[in-house]
């Protein structure tokens, strides 16, 4: 993509940890409908940290809490050791008090309750992907 000023502008490099295909194939869509980035998908916990610790440098991280293998906080947190910078976005059906604050403490971003509002994560996804949170 190249921009106004004729420079170009990189792809976004997106990890998506979700275990629901049908929640990942959304989260794709709106994606894929709204920014130009190379989407990263995988299964559960394990998969995530493992494309971390290949060396992929990614510009924004999507985890669900309720993973198979390593739950999403355990991820958040793994993460949040190695890169402080990267913005991640949580995202769960889990959306009491108590869940969301964790996510907070843990080093999440930003949060986003299921069943995903479209417009909702498009904006949020916006945002972390250009320096601000909601």
């Amino acid at each position: 993509m190249i921009n106004l000023a004729g420079r170009i502008i990189p792809r976004k490099k997106i990890l998506l940890v979700e275990d629901n295909r049908m929640h990942s194939e959304l989260v794709r869509i709106i994606i894929q409908s709204s920014f130009d980035a190379d989407i990263t998908i995988v299964e559960n916990g394990r998969d995530a940290l493992d494309k971390i610790t290949e060396g992929n440098i990614f510009d924004l991280i999507i985890i669900d809490i309720m993973l198979p293998k390593i739950n999403g906080l355990d991820v958040l947190r793994t993460i949040r050791k190695v890169y402080d910078k990267v913005p991640i976005l949580m995202i769960s059906a889990l959306n009491d008090k108590e869940t969301v604050k964790k996510s907070f403490e843990d080093g999440a971003t930003d949060y986003v309750d299921k069943p995903i509002r479209n417009e909702l994560l498009r904006d949020k996804i916006n945002n972390l992907l250009n320096g601000a949170s909601l």
